[in-house]
């Protein structure tokens, strides 16, 4: 059997062209006339041959199937195949999971940062525990809490309530113990809930951003983003459980 086009795409894409052990860009350029060449090889992680490196470690119905597939450069193939005794088929299942999700990881930060810089945008995670509004409000020294998208008046001030008291919250938060903090945190997050209940999500984020004020110099500070959220505005802003949000151009953030 052959790979299928397909795994080979499924592959390719989710090694991110890169070699799983050594990161080399598996796609060259030849100057002299201006053509791409490929130096990726793709390669079996058990062999369907018996005396085959790792060959004997259990029977398989697709030895093409992507999972028994790893992309790499011809070195490290060569490596991998002529030291089948250090290089097992957990050791090697675990450089490919590590890979995929280090390509995964670079791909969303590079996004992330293009689509920052491009249009003033940010990517929020949807905060759906207390140790997820620890991280964003902790030392916080500027805050943007928006609810523009929810119409109802009522259910508007009370959102505005929650955000009001998780501000009061860390305003002191670094005189309470950790017991205390931890007791507050989880009220909040049950308070997040009951608004879910009623179709309205929170996402957030902690940001470091540059912001000049009066006479100050111009410094870095933590920015505490959050944002309640009703998706049937548009739901087309959440992707993946993360909600992108452009900044106002003119946007100053509250103390």
């Amino acid at each position: 059997m052959t790979i299928k086009v397909k795994t080979r795409k499924i592959l390719w894409s989710k090694s991110g062209n890169r070699c799983a052990i050594c990161k080399k860009h598996l796609i060259q350029k030849f100057e002299i006339n201006n053509s791409n060449f490929i130096v990726g090889e793709e390669c079996h992680i058990i062999s369907s041959k018996e005396k085959g490196p790792r060959g004997n470690i259990k029977k398989m119905a697709d030895y093409d199937d992507n999972s028994n597939l790893i992309l790499l450069c011809a070195n490290d193939h060569k490596l991998i195949d002529d030291f089948p005794e250090t290089f097992t088929y957990e050791i090697i299942v675990n450089l490919k999971n590590n890979h995929e999700k280090w390509v995964e990881n670079a791909l969303e930060k590079d996004l992330q940062d293009y689509i920052r810089s491009v249009n003033n945008c940010e990517i929020l995670d949807e905060i759906k525990n207390h140790v997820q509004l620890d991280i964003i409000i902790k030392n916080a020294h500027l805050y943007f809490l928006d609810s523009s998208s929810i119409t109802d008046l009522t259910l508007s001030i009370e959102v505005s309530e929650f955000f009001d008291n998780l501000r009061d919250l860390s305003d002191i938060y670094s005189d309470l113990e950790i017991a205390e903090k931890t007791r507050y945190l989880i009220e909040h997050e049950k308070e997040i809930k009951q608004f879910n209940e009623l179709g309205i999500r929170f996402f957030g984020k902690s940001l470091i951003r540059e912001y000049k004020f009066a006479n100050i110099p111009k410094d870095k500070y933590k920015l505490a983003m959050i944002i309640a959220f009703n998706p049937e505005v548009n739901p087309e802003s959440i992707q993946n459980g993360k909600l992108t949000v452009k900044i106002p151009d003119d946007f100053t953030p509250s103390i």
